[in-house]
């Protein structure tokens, strides 16, 4: 495990973080919003614009590693654009679960499977709100709370807007729907 050159310890982040009820960013990449505790792989650290503000707190294997917080000891979960990197999303989806608290939170945003986003070179994971609602081991721990489509560019500026409601295009269309964003509650 490595350490973001701020902190030299999990004691440390713990204490900059309040302590308890923490907030963790997964993939936070050099994007960690305010207040949360970013971990990250670093792998993509070479294509990123280095901002120490908001690089990661905690550098691990994601996919393979126990995340470094005490079970039942997050209240927020989240992470942008992570999800579909993962080479062994049941581990992750597990670990998220392990450390939330009852009642917390799991929120996420993830491209769209059927748009030039979703088949970005890396991913590994391809989602549609489909996979979320049908796959038994999210559904053990996490109930959907709201959902939240995102229409693409090519989409928003299409005559075909006018004539197929963005609901039914996100399904038919490529590129109509570029991400969506999921806010869950643990099962516990």
């Amino acid at each position: 495990m490595q350490f973001n050159s701020r902190f030299n310890s999990l004691e440390e982040i713990y204490a900059a973080y309040g302590g308890k009820d923490f907030q963790v960013d997964l993939g936070c990449g050099f994007n960690k919003p305010f207040g949360y505790i970013g971990i990250d792989n670093g792998i993509g650290k070479n294509v990123q614009i280095p901002n120490e503000e908001h690089a990661p707190d905690i550098v691990i294997d994601l996919n393979n590693d126990e995340f470094p917080f005490p079970d039942n000891s997050c209240a927020i979960v989240r992470s942008s654009h992570f999800l579909e990197h993962s080479s062994n999303l049941d581990h992750v989806l597990d670990e998220s679960y392990r450390v939330l608290k009852p009642g917390g939170k799991f929120v996420f945003i993830v491209p769209y499977a059927n748009s030039a986003e979703g088949m970005f070179p890396g991913h590994n994971v391809f989602f549609t709100e489909v996979w979320f609602h049908d796959n038994v081991n999210f559904n053990k721990r996490f109930k959907i709370k709201k959902e939240i489509f995102y229409p693409g560019r090519y989409f928003k500026r299409s005559p075909l807007r006018l004539i197929i409601p963005f609901f039914m295009a996100r399904k038919f269309l490529f590129n109509a729907c570029w991400q969506m964003e999921f806010h869950c509650e643990v099962r516990k």
